[in-house]
């Protein structure tokens, strides 16, 4: 299992290698999608493909808290189905979850679902989930642009603004990395 050093700097080589991006610049888990090859679909879309319309109306209008996304295998490919109820913001941290169990290459039996908090509801080790949910976020908020926007005193809000991500992962990023510490840490010996 990798590191979390070594998840971080995976997330910066996709970056870089996949997108052509830097660790500041926002991420777009779409892009990465097609770069890869992976088609993603709203729930919705669905019924035209076969799934039922009852389905559909449960996970989009009577529960759609408890559904967020999957990663379907077909054959030897993958593609994501979406639940396009939920805000943009969450659309991008489902997505680019997702993924991240895609490039981590993790083995899995069916549909990987993401349910309605952070995590999938079957993965086949907790590890998976923890390295996939790290991988995600790191894709989305770097922890360098978050030590950089923690440095410059941004809020949540202006970080989940910038980076076009939740103000609850703005918040995580900046608590989860480090980077406010680290921030506080720097100021408080300047000033002595």
């Amino acid at each position: 299992m990798p590191t979390l050093t070594q998840l971080r700097r995976f997330a910066v080589e996709i970056r870089r290698a996949d997108l052509g991006l830097d660790e500041y610049e926002p991420f777009c888990p779409y892009r990465l999608a097609e770069e890869h090859g992976v088609d993603v679909y709203a729930l919705d879309e669905l019924p035209e493909s076969g799934c039922s319309q009852q389905a559909v109306d449960h996970f989009t209008s009577i529960r759609p808290d408890v559904w967020s996304a999957a990663l379907v295998p077909v054959g030897t490919g993958r593609f994501i189905v979406e639940n396009a109820t939920h805000n943009p913001q969450r659309r991008r941290s489902n997505v680019s979850h997702e993924m991240a169990h895609l490039l981590l290459e993790h083995e899995v039996d069916g549909v990987l679902f993401s349910g309605g908090q952070r995590g999938c509801l079957n993965p086949t080790t907790q590890q998976m989930e923890t390295d996939a949910a790290e991988l995600g976020a790191e894709l989305l908020l770097t922890s360098a642009a978050a030590l950089r926007a923690a440095r410059a005193g941004k809020t949540d809000e202006q970080v989940a603004e910038q980076y076009d991500v939740s103000v609850e992962l703005a918040r995580w990023r900046l608590n989860c990395t480090g980077a406010r510490k680290r921030a506080e840490y720097a100021l408080r010996k300047r000033h002595g």
